[in-house]
């Protein structure tokens, strides 16, 4: 079976929402590398996504370097299908086998 950090990137890439959210806590988080909280809840992950979906059709993030510490899941991820930054690292809290809090440093 595979964790949550891999079922959210095959998710992702699959542009399956339900699948997306249910890898998340209800109470979950994604923050930047500065501590600011950009989605709060499922509610706010559906949102994000279901318009990132619609707006990039091509939107795909593949996993590099992967490393655990504890709880912690470190992996260096490539964003392609939408402009902006192409990596980044996502640091993963791990809370009952589901994501807690991502925060993405870019």
């Amino acid at each position: 079976m595979t964790d949550a950090a891999e079922r959210v990137l095959a998710a992702l890439n699959a542009h399956d929402l339900d699948a997306f959210v249910a890898c998340y806590t209800p109470t979950a988080t994604i923050e930047n590398g500065y501590d600011e909280v950009r989605v709060r809840g499922h509610e706010e992950l559906r949102a994000l996504y279901a318009r990132l979906f619609e707006e990039f059709p091509a939107l795909r993030v593949e996993a590099g370097w992967r490393t655990e510490v504890g709880e912690f899941v470190v992996q260096a991820e490539t964003v392609t299908g939408r402009p902006g930054h192409a990596h980044h690292v996502a640091v993963y809290l791990m809370q009952d086998g589901l994501i807690a809090r991502e925060r993405l440093i870019a």
